[in-house]
């Protein structure tokens, strides 16, 4: 019988393309993507015995020869019998349970055990011949099956069912998509057997493994989610997963970061390619150290911003681990030379022991993101040598402090009040919100609105700033402080909402409040950064009746153009360049600056002013009005009454 080899020829083609992908792709870092390439790598050479098996070689001595298509067989069948087990070891990688196989004595005997026993069982087939034999039948060798093949087979069917309960192990680690994907393998690959069975001639059966190793590669291991670009090294994405399974299956691991703390410094001296060569150069550097010891096992990722990490665990020697750290700083510090850029590079280097130090997967992360504000660069440390201070627990903690603010209304609003220099009295004030934490006390703005912002939550905030200014406005109306409106600052995440000006106006019928009585505060840098959809917002803002301000001008890169064409009143002039008053050399530029905003028909306010000699000459510079500590510094609600009440008598 003439068998069909195309099917692995087919398969054939496709594996060799997805190994290429793969190692063009750098994908051979890692131990989940060498299983991977290990499992293509023993598909081709199933697929490669399983036609040189099936040739019939006519008119060669082959054809006549029992011994080669046997031993072509035997290869066959060993290859063939670990298929499965090596895809047991992805999906126990991908869950984290890979170690806990190995050391657990009953999962290694449910593992090795039957391992063992089936490679043992078709060794014996050398000798026995009952899986499988050939015969020469009229001039030509026959295959024919063993009285055994049914045991071979159900060998094979406890691996398919070891491999499935390893998938629905990981099934709540998984996107849906992933999942299904990896489920599709099974009935892919009996399909594929069933046919071959009914019939012989087509040599299906490869080809559905094959198929299902492309399944694979393109919905589970895509070189977008696990690998990055720049470095060629496992990305963010993969080092969550693994940190959570380590964490998961309660192993011990060691996890050493190196974070490039001058990584902004040397972006902005280089071109964006020269950049990526450094980023690429460190990477290889981390790479080639690796290999310098014997460590147990390691993986290497590249998170983001400057920032590396390598994953120890299995068995390893911590001290060697701590050696490997000082031939690395030692090599960083060394710097790199990249098309006639002679970088240094300043790296933080801290080792954790997961779960001693850390055991938990967002607490880790979290400290990754800050590890160059808490350590040195040019000095490895660990974990335990790092001074936490009140400072560092609350940067940690900040996400859950936030959200348990805004769930149990931890949040109050202070109020600075604006003297006016012409009319010599306080005319207006800004609202300041402040975060106070039963743990942690006052918590400043300047902590908990970035991570507001990172996570969304900013919109919460905003929200309960508005609506609170408006309460307040109710209660004790401009007219009755003797002001003239409220100043309110906005995010740059809430000019972004479409909704943003219905919002506003909602809360201003609510309480019944006039459009003259609140001033909106908008910083440079928001302005500056989503153009478009602020001044959209303002516009629509400003037909409700409601007046701007530009905050912080002077902290960013002013484009003049721009600030132009926004609809402010008033510009506040940021404490930095208040502080450049103080410097008689730099005075002139800055009362330039003040002439400048002066054309433009806005009123100023200057920010952080701390002394009367710098108020005086604000004032001489024709500035309208002075916001800092020398005249008033921000207070409660009700210190706030009382003082505009003392004022007006």
């Amino acid at each position: 019988m003439d068998r069909v080899i195309y099917f692995d020829i087919c398969s054939i083609c496709m594996l060799l393309a997805i190994l290429v992908s793969m190692l063009l792709r750098k994908m051979h870092r890692g131990r989940l993507n060498r299983a991977f390439l290990q499992l293509g790598i023993v598909l081709i050479l199933s697929c490669v015995f399983d036609i040189l098996r099936a040739l019939p070689y006519t008119g060669t001595a082959l054809e006549t020869s029992v011994l080669f298509k046997f031993i072509m067989g035997y290869i066959f069948i060993f290859l063939r019998a670990i298929q499965m087990p090596i895809l047991i070891r992805i999906y126990a990688l991908m869950s984290g349970s890979w170690s806990r196989i190995k050391s657990d004595p009953k999962l290694a005997i449910l593992y090795f055990g039957p391992l063992i026993a089936f490679l043992g069982f078709c060794y014996s087939n050398f000798f026995t011949q009952r899986i499988f034999y050939y015969t020469l039948t009229d001039d030509s060798v026959c295959y024919v099956r063993g009285d055994l093949m049914t045991v071979y087979d159900y060998f094979g069917f406890y691996f398919m069912i070891f491999s499935l309960v390893q998938l629905f192990v990981i099934r709540k680690r998984l996107s849906v998509e992933k999942f299904l994907s990896m489920l599709l393998v099974y009935p892919v690959n009996v399909a594929a057997i069933l046919i071959q069975d009914m019939y012989p001639e087509l040599m299906t059966a490869m080809f559905g493994a094959s198929l299902s190793m492309l399944i694979l590669a393109f919905f589970v291991f895509r070189p977008d989610e696990s690998i990055d670009i720049e470095t060629g090294l496992s990305s963010y994405i993969p080092f969550e997963n693994d940190v959570e399974n380590i964490i998961l299956s309660k192993r011990n691991a060691m996890i050493v970061f190196a974070k490039i703390s001058n990584d902004s410094e040397i972006r902005s001296l280089t071109d964006i390619r020269v950049y990526r060569r450094v980023l690429h150069s460190a990477g290889d550097t981390l790479v080639k150290e690796r290999y310098k010891g014997l460590l147990a096992s390691t993986d290497l990722y590249y998170l983001r911003g400057g920032l590396y990490a390598m994953i120890v665990q299995g068995r390893f020697d911590r001290n060697l681990v701590l050696k490997q750290m000082e031939k690395l700083n030692r090599r960083y510090s060394q710097g790199f030379s990249e098309d006639g850029f002679d970088l240094q590079l300043e790296m933080c280097v801290c080792s954790v022991d997961i779960p001693k130090d850390i055991a938990s997967k967002d607490e880790l992360l979290k400290f990754s993101e800050r590890i160059q504000n808490l350590i040195e660069p040019g000095k490895p440390v660990v974990y335990s040598e790092i001074s936490f201070d009140r400072e560092f627990v609350i940067l940690n903690s900040i996400d859950n402090i936030i959200e348990d603010a805004i769930k149990h209304d931890r949040f109050e609003m202070y109020y600075q009040p604006i003297y006016s220099l012409k009319e010599k009295k306080y005319k207006c004030a800004e609202a300041l919100i402040r975060l106070n934490s039963p743990e942690f006390g006052s918590i400043p703005p300047a902590v908990f609105i970035p991570a507001a912002e990172k996570t969304g939550r900013i919109v919460n905030i905003g929200d309960f700033v508005i609506k609170d200014v408006c309460r307040f406005l109710s209660e004790h109306t401009p007219e009755d402080l003797g002001v003239d409106y409220i100043e309110v600052n906005l995010s740059i995440i809430q000019c972004m909402q479409a909704d943003m000006a219905e919002k506003i106006k909602y809360y201003m019928k609510e309480y019944r409040i006039e459009s003259s009585w609140i001033n909106f505060e908008i910083t440079e840098t928001a302005a500056d950064g989503a153009y478009e959809r602020v001044l959209e917002t303002m516009n629509a803002m400003s037909a409700e009746g409601l007046k701007f301000s530009l905050d912080d001008y002077g902290s960013g890169y002013s484009n003049l153009h721009r600030v132009m064409s926004f609809p402010y009143k008033v510009i506040k002039l940021d404490k930095t360049l208040t502080d450049e008053a103080v410097d008689p050399a730099k005075r002139r530029i800055l009362g330039e600056a003040i002439n400048l905003i002066k054309s433009m028909g806005a009123h100023i306010v200057v920010e952080g002013v701390e002394s009367k000699e710098v108020s005086d000459w604000f004032e001489e510079q024709g500035c309208d009005f002075i916001q800092g500590f020398y005249y008033a510094k921000p207070m409660s609600e009700a210190e706030y009454v009382e003082f505009m009440g003392q004022s007006k008598s």
